[in-house]
């Protein structure tokens, strides 16, 4: 495993040995998967997270009933920018309480109000059902900002791993279907194309570096409805439309079989001169911003994106003053 960073090598080394006797992620059923991610991520990811100075859990209307939310609010004076964020897990796992530590850093670092959402998960909810239950949480957001203390004019998404895929892929409904406009989205090793047969799943499909190709295989097929799902740009969104795009902070971790779905999104932003930064971070593996907790370099991944997010946020007379 040469390239890895020494404490991405003892986490894994740390969840192979966990792993002994177990079954693979894609031998399991979702429930078995969900509840042994929860449990792992509670155990490891979620200890010693930082204090916020306030959450508050609350649902709200979406199109296939309530839709759970968690606003983390780093006591900002008011208005403030939201960034509306979407939990990782294939699709399939993942939750508010799983990305808990990783918002709470991420409102504590950018100083902007944090909407984390709970969307329907696959396969009991298939394609379309989380990205509806996603465009319903930022219409809500951008229509509520007086309540929720925020700043009608900076409103932005984010998410990591199938929540890139959902940030990326409400941008574009939301380009589309009438906004609101969004001020940028953060798109952290994102699955955006069911190619398995990208050199970077060759590289690394064997699950050493934390994900596996079967665990990929395993997401999608339950995700989506069947094959016409699969060019289906909204689902798929490397094959969708790119023009008109708020600005994209596209980032992928070096060691991670998804490097090669970042690269093409990021060769066909650069073709048509769309805004976007683009980050490789080295040593580490899909997931890294879960791993905070043991992961150093995380830490700064994680300051990096809450600069970025503050830069995009900044009204646009301060961002002209700055760059003359």
């Amino acid at each position: 495993m040469n390239g890895l960073h020494p404490q991405m090598k003892q986490i894994l080394d740390m969840l192979a040995r966990e792993k002994e006797g177990r079954p693979h992620l894609w031998e399991m059923t979702p429930a078995e998967a969900r509840q042994a991610k929860e449990e792992g991520d509670a155990r490891h990811w979620n200890v010693g997270v930082p204090e916020v100075h306030q959450t508050l859990d609350r649902e709200i209307d979406g199109p296939g009933g309530p839709v759970p939310i968690r606003l983390y609010d780093p006591g900002a004076a008011a208005p403030s920018p939201c960034l509306v964020y979407f939990h990782g897990g294939g699709f399939v796992m993942g939750s508010i309480a799983k990305h808990d530590g990783l918002c709470r850093r991420l409102a504590n670092y950018s100083g902007f109000r944090v909407i984390s959402v709970g969307y329907r998960l696959a396969p009991e909810h298939k394609f379309p059902a989380a990205l509806e239950d996603c465009v319903a949480a930022l219409r809500w957001t951008g229509e509520n900002h007086a309540l929720l203390g925020g700043d009608p004019a900076a409103l932005l998404v984010g998410g990591d791993s199938a929540g890139a895929n959902l940030s990326l892929a409400s941008a574009i409904v939301l380009r589309d279907d009438g906004g609101p406009l969004l001020r940028g989205a953060v798109l952290a090793y994102g699955n955006f194309d069911t190619d398995f047969e990208t050199s970077s799943y060759k590289t690394f499909e064997g699950g050493e570096y934390f994900l596996s190709k079967l665990d990929m295989e395993w997401f999608w097929n339950h995700y989506l409805s069947g094959p016409q799902d699969r060019h289906n740009p909204k689902a798929v969104p490397l094959h969708a439309d790119l023009s008109g795009l708020p600005p994209l902070f596209v980032a992928v971790a070096a060691l991670d079989p998804l490097l090669d779905d970042s690269r093409p999104l990021v060769e066909r932003l650069r073709v048509i001169n769309a805004r976007h930064d683009w980050v490789v971070w080295p040593g580490v593996t899909h997931a890294c911003l879960d791993m905070t907790h043991m992961l150093e370099p995380a830490e700064g991944f994680l300051r990096d994106i809450a600069l970025w997010l503050q830069r995009q946020a900044a009204p646009e007379s301060s961002k002209s003053a700055a760059a003359q």
